[in-house]
């Protein structure tokens, strides 16, 4: 239209802004676009790779067209879909989802160095380091200047970091084996996904497993009495900002809110408009009123029953668990479970989020050891040794 392109600077970027709060990244770049002046007037995230503004940070990638280059992602805060033509792709392995939106790759060639694409404004921040053939359970970028890459292997339950110049990914090695767990819980629960730039990653990552182990010893030992108990399961989910604690029993499943203010561990028993998503590779926490299909004051999950996968859903206020649908099993027509088919509704695809696998490169794919973590907490609890862990420096590159 007439006189848009003769708009102020100020105001341009006053529009441009509100795109970014939201988290609309692929909006900001088609108002760009627009005239032929706006993008001198605003920021080109190709350019700035690294800077937060451009991170993706409420998106999460659902599918994917089988043998196609197209991913399919939503908005978890405005409950927006939008399917992308990645063709970037043809020349990278898709490694994992990290939290927020971003695309962890590896090149197709050996030594397979990683990169982490921006879906929705095209950047790829290369890494040097190859990514470890082992499968990855897990992904998540922190920070941003540089912003670090932290995964986490599915058989080992490793967790490793690098940074954009590192030449190899770091494990992080502790003689005092208690503090992976809580970290891996919180990664996958995406709790550190707010995290701020400020010291190393170990000084970011160990006070908080600390913190909870001190908070959380007590309802360990309730839920995981022990090997009598071998169903019951643990979870993290940052939701809005707040750490919530979910212990699955049976048929039953119980919330707690961490209070950081007192160092307590609050029950919970409305989650108002939120409904939660708890998988062993991720957990989410989304607004159900955004969502179709996906009801308020709820928990879903997938449970395996060989050789199908079931989607239930447990109701905090009618304390009650019902069977929900079949759970998608494979994105592969050919290898897909006959009874589940696409269309996928959001609940499936979301669930499909949380528990889903990719393969690494020898072609394996394995579910995360879960109840592992469990075991080593309720050991640590029951001896009742949770003192403050200083972070061992000791580290090894692989």
């Amino acid at each position: 239209m007439a006189g848009w392109s003769s708009l102020p600077g100020d105001l341009i970027n006053r529009v441009a802004d509100c795109l970014l709060a939201t988290d609309d990244l692929d909006h900001y770049m088609d108002f760009r676009a627009v005239c032929r002046s706006w993008p001198s007037s605003t920021a080109d995230p190709r350019s700035s790779p690294r800077d937060p503004r451009f991170l993706p940070r409420q998106w999460v990638m659902l599918d994917e067209v089988h043998q196609t280059d197209t991913r399919l992602f939503v908005n978890v805060a405005t409950g927006r879909f939008v399917r992308r033509d990645l063709p970037l792709l043809r020349r990278y392995f898709v490694v994992a989802g990290a939290v927020g939106g971003s695309v962890v790759l590896a090149e197709r060639v050996s030594p397979h160095a990683t990169g982490v694409l921006n879906p929705f404004t095209g950047s790829l921040l290369r890494f040097e380091a190859p990514v470890p053939s082992e499968t990855i359970a897990a992904a998540h970028v922190v920070g941003s200047s540089p912003p670090t890459l932290v995964l986490i292997f599915d058989e080992s339950s490793s967790i490793t970091w690098a940074d954009p110049d590192s030449e190899s990914f770091i494990e992080l090695k502790d003689e005092r084996y208690i503090i992976y767990p809580p970290i891996k819980l919180a990664l996958v629960g995406g709790i550190y996904a707010a995290a701020h730039e400020g010291g190393s990653l170990p000084s970011l990552l160990v006070p908080t497993a600390n913190k909870i182990l001190d908070v959380a010893s007590k309802p360990i030992m309730d839920y995981f009495p022990g090997p009598e108990a071998p169903e019951n399961r643990g979870f993290f989910v940052d939701s809005e900002g707040e750490m919530l604690m979910v212990f699955k029993v049976p048929h039953r499943i119980e919330v707690f809110k961490f209070d950081a203010r007192s160092d307590r561990l609050e029950p919970v028993k409305d989650l108002g408009s939120r409904a939660l998503f708890l998988g062993d590779c991720r957990c989410l926490s989304v607004d159900a009123n955004k969502l179709p299909s996906v009801e308020a004051n709820c928990i879903y999950y997938v449970v395996v029953e060989e050789p199908w996968y079931k989607i239930c859903v447990y109701s905090l206020k009618d304390e009650m668990e019902v069977w929900a649908s079949e759970a998608i099993d494979s994105f592969n027509p050919i290898t897909l479970s006959s009874k589940v088919s696409p269309p996928f509704t959001v609940v499936q695809l979301l669930c499909s989020y949380t528990f889903e696998v990719r393969m690494d490169f020898s072609g394996r794919s394995r579910m995360l050891p879960c109840l592992l973590w469990i075991r080593i907490l309720l050991l640590v609890a029951r001896r009742n040794f949770l003192p403050m862990m200083i972070p061992n420096q000791n580290m090894i590159e692989i």
